[in-house]
Formats: C-alpha cells, structure tokens, sequence
C-alpha cells in the first residue's frame, strides 16, 4: 500500500512538472567561471512574460573583484548575443564584493541567446572586452 501510494505521488510530479514546462515554466542554466574566473559559478533562470518576453535572471557567486581578474576593470557587464548577432548589454552585474557574487535581472524577446558576462573598465562599454568571466547559451521557455 505504502509504495503504491509512493508510486502515485511520483507520477503526480510528474505530471504537475511536465505541466509547467508545457505552460512556459522557469528554465534554469548554470554558469561556469572562465580561465580568468575558475571557481565561479551561477546561475541563468529565464520565466515566460505576459506579452512574451522574457525575464532573465542571473547570479553569480567565487566570482573575483573585477580589478583581480586585471587592473583596469571595474565593474562587470551582462550582455545578450541573439544567435548571429551582435552582443547587446542588458545592464551592470550588481556586485558584492565581500560575499564575491553578483546578481542582474533584464527582459529580453529572445528565445534563443548567450549570456556573457565581462569584465570592463566602464559601465558603459559598447561591447564586450576580452575579459570574459561568464559564456552559456540559453533557450527560452516556450
């Protein structure tokens, strides 16, 4: 009786999770630190939108000081590449520098995209520089 019971709720999960992705659920991707950022890690989770955009969140965590990753960084950008295109920045990684993580959340039209996250001397560089901490490709819920 016990694992008939047991079976019945694993084949609800089942089915409620099959349900969710069917319905646009949450999609989730890991990050892996670069050669110029081993030991960080994260997280990409992208939610469906009313209207069909989408919201991507990331967060970042072992991830270095920019100025550690080279000395004339100091902040980190996230940018969007749309397969075939040019990267597009979505916005500054909110960094802590004591607990060495970070989070950025953006919305995008995109269902199909890398998120690559740089280090860079300004804010607002016009594309990504060569210090790359962060590289995954990433589809969207559909």
């Amino acid at each position: 009786m016990r694992s008939r019971r047991m079976i019945l709720q694993v084949v609800l999960a089942l089915v409620v999770g099959v349900a969710g992705l069917a319905c646009g659920g949450t999609r989730q991707f890991a990050l892996q630190g670069s050669n110029q950022a081993p030991g960080a890690d994260g997280v990409v989770r992208i939610d469906r939108q009313e209207g069909g955009n989408f919201l991507v969140s990331v967060t970042t965590t072992n991830l270095l000081p920019p100025a550690r990753v080279d000395g004339s960084l100091t902040t980190y950008v996230v940018w969007f590449q749309p397969t075939d295109q040019t990267p597009q920045r979505v916005g500054v990684l909110a960094y802590d520098e004591e607990n060495r993580s970070g989070e950025m959340t953006a919305t995008t039209a995109s269902t199909s995209f890398q998120v690559v996250i740089s280090g860079e001397a300004s804010a607002d560089a016009a594309t990504p520089s060569d210090n790359v901490v962060f590289r995954t490709s990433v589809e969207a819920p559909l």
